[in-house]
């Protein structure tokens, strides 16, 4: 218990006597579910005066933000029902998962939850299953037409400006290099698609089944007959009405009346018509659960984006970009040394969302969650995506937690170049080179490489391939020729990975704290303070914007900058996206 504990939750109890002093108003709940909802609240380098005032870049709520909303609602008894509000939410399936988690947590705390979708896709129908009720308007449409995935190929499309993608890669399943230097899929290429389409299509038909009480047959069925009007769904048995939003306060009040009615006469008309109240009207009349800090601490460190060399950086502003933040193998050792040197910290969750990128930064930062993991138990929660130097860096771990949907393995190695010789030709630009040293021209851009060249290439792939894989195999405890039949570039979804040993178990945040709460032997029931570890101010300086007079355009092309600047990655597949 740390000095401020008693005096903070004696002004945090004062102030719930005081909001307990409302008792109407809060029957029902809003929350609006928009945007991407990422694991841990993003930290911005901020925006410079007078800009940091315009309301231009509002931020985004987290998953760790829902979860602490829908703790206070759920210890709330005055909030009977909650609306989720599904408007345009840009969240990935694994994320899905953790917010259809929390859902469910408030309906067994007895809130009856309530989807209102004015138009659900496949992911925002699997979002709304989890509620109790699925509510349309009668002018909407669901739209769960099942799931596909895409592979672009633009090597005929670089031939005609005069570049070649001149890349190798270790072994047939690691396909990231495929777009450029191929015409069309591979066998193996459309095998791993394949797989991971069933696995993810197969955990969406399973969760409809198991929370609209359908057979999985049917859910399919219905499924191929999509698009379906409002009334054709609600027929089907997929939604419980139609109404319009200013409908469903009457709706609910009947709903609760006859939840709460009694046999005594006149009894269904005893209780008042409720009404909606947003979650920000709302907030300032919930009471709060008391918190106490805990002498041991749960450190979270997270790992979001490519991983390159030097420093992590993250955009000033979301912007529609590939790569929203790049992890940085510098910022992420210190933040894992700050975890390891303070004795207060007894356990980290290491979240990891990355689809990889550098082979070398992974293997440093690699190297600094063994030397962690040897003193407190680790415990990797993947996300979207853990994939290649994104599973390289997670391997480690003491435990593993990912999300069914999960993107992971792709335990490859690709490098290389692209040659662009011929579009200077054809601009006109001339060129000549001196040099000193036989290879010193290895990755000239002018050329492609000769016989010798793409031996010596082709090696030092193999060599990290083999590095990438006894790294594994000692992480998890696996023979290397386990390892190999699972590696060769293939991705696996979470699911999959349970089942072939990458990972240990499926769930969102509250399985890995469970977790990281079991193998440093702390007490189950007890909340422990959970801190997000940053590296040490005096190592690491924050970023101001823009750095060194870059734009967020120009920090993504010094990201991409320091990848080329190397030749041997380790990165999933740019073109595995689930759609619907």
């Amino acid at each position: 218990m740390h000095l401020f504990d008693l005096p903070r939750n004696g002004i945090l109890a004062l102030r719930n006597g005081i909001r307990s002093l409302r008792r109407k108003g809060l029957d029902v709940v809003v929350l609006s579910l928009e945007g991407s909802f990422p694991e841990r609240t993003p930290r911005r380098t901020p925006l410079p005066f007078p800009i940091s005032l315009l309301p231009i870049f509002p931020s985004e709520a987290s998953l760790e933000e829902m979860q602490e909303a829908t703790r206070i609602i759920g210890a709330d008894d005055r909030v009977r029902a909650v609306v989720f509000r599904i408007g345009n939410v840009q969240a990935g399936s694994a994320t899905l998962h953790t917010l259809r988690g929390l859902m469910k947590d408030l309906r067994e705390k007895g809130k009856h939850t309530v989807a209102w979708v004015p138009s659900a896709d496949t992911w925002d129908y699997y979002l709304a299953s989890a509620c109790n009720e699925i509510i349309m308007p009668p002018s909407g449409r669901l739209n769960a037409v099942g799931l596909r995935t895409e592979a672009l190929f633009l090597k005929e499309t670089l031939a005609k400006a005069g570049i070649e993608a001149d890349l190798e890669s270790i072994a047939e399943y690691k396909v990231t290099p495929d777009m450029f230097r191929r015409t069309s899929m591979t066998e193996p290429h459309r095998q791993m698609l394949e797989a991971i389409l069933d696995s993810a299509f197969d955990h969406f038909a399973s969760a409809i089944e198991q929370d609209r009480g359908m057979a999985k047959d049917r859910v399919v069925a219905l499924i191929d007959e999509m698009p379906l009007t409002p009334d054709v769904a609600l027929e089907a048995g997929l939604i419980d009405a139609t109404l319009y939003e200013d409908e469903l306060a009457g709706h609910l009040t009947r709903l609760l009346r006859a939840k709460s009615s009694t046999p005594t006469e006149g009894s269904d008309s005893s209780e008042p018509s409720v009404s909606l109240t947003s979650w920000g009207q709302a907030v300032r009349w919930l009471k709060r659960p008391a918190s106490w800090t805990t002498r041991k601490r749960i450190g979270v460190v997270s790992l979001e984006g490519m991983i390159i060399p030097g420093k992590s950086r993250r955009m000033p502003t979301p912007l529609p970009l590939p790569v929203d933040a790049q992890a940085g193998a510098e910022t992420l050792t210190a933040a894992l040394r700050q975890a390891e040197a303070d004795p207060r910290i007894v356990t980290v969750i290491f979240h990891v969302d990355s689809p990889g990128g550098s082979a070398l930064a992974s293997d440093l930062i690699w190297r600094q969650v063994r030397r962690l993991q040897e003193k407190k138990p680790v415990v990797a929660l993947l996300g979207e995506q853990a994939a290649s130097g994104g599973y390289y860096v997670a391997s480690p771990a003491s435990r593993i937690v990912a999300r069914p949907t999960t993107m992971t393995g792709s335990i490859g190695i690709w490098g290389g170049k692209f040659v662009v010789g011929p579009l200077y030709d054809r601009l006109g630009v001339g060129h000549r080179e001196i040099q000193r040293g036989a290879r010193a021209d290895l990755y000239s851009e002018f050329r492609p490489f000769d016989d010798e060249e793409r031996e010596q290439i082709r090696l030092e792939l193999g060599t990290s391939y083999a590095r990438f894989k006894d790294v594994v195999a000692e992480g998890r405890g696996m023979a290397e020729n386990e390892v190999e039949d699972i590696a060769r570039g293939r991705v696996w979804t979470g699911e999959q990975a349970v089942d072939i040993g990458l990972a240990d178990e499926l769930g969102g945040f509250e399985t890995a704290l469970a977790a990281a709460k079991e193998l440093a032997g702390l007490e189950p029931e007890t909340e422990y303070t959970v801190v997000q570890i940053t590296p040490p101010r005096q190592e690491v300086m924050p970023q101001p914007f823009p750095a060194d007079g870059d734009s967020g355009w120009a920090a993504l092309q010094s990201a991409v900058a320091e990848l080329t600047h190397e030749h041997v990655w380790a990165m999933a597949p740019w073109t595995v996206r689930l759609r619907d």
